[in-house]
């Protein structure tokens, strides 16, 4: 699979899971998440370094969105990195 094929697999999934997360919550803003999906596909896939297994590490890389609405598609992201493991 190439890098786009991965990404878009990956923004398409996030997108469900964060329309998954916005339903069971019963609130949120899942537009926003999803808006977001492939910017976060990309970027941690590609870019920023993180350690799932050692998340204080502070090497880490550390992503913040200014705006609230886009945090459930981050934490389906790194849920989902933990479950792949």
């Amino acid at each position: 699979m190439t890098d786009r094929e991965t990404w878009k697999s990956l923004g398409r999934q996030l997108r469900i899971d964060s329309i998954r997360a916005s339903s069971a919550a019963g609130s949120g803003h899942p537009t926003s998440s999803m808006s977001a999906a492939d910017l976060m596909a990309v970027l941690l896939e590609r870019y920023l370094r993180y350690d799932f297994d050692a998340p204080d590490q502070p090497t880490n890389d550390h992503l913040v969105f200014s705006k609230g609405p886009r945090v459930p598609v981050a934490v389906r992201d790194v849920s989902r990195r933990r479950s792949d493991r």
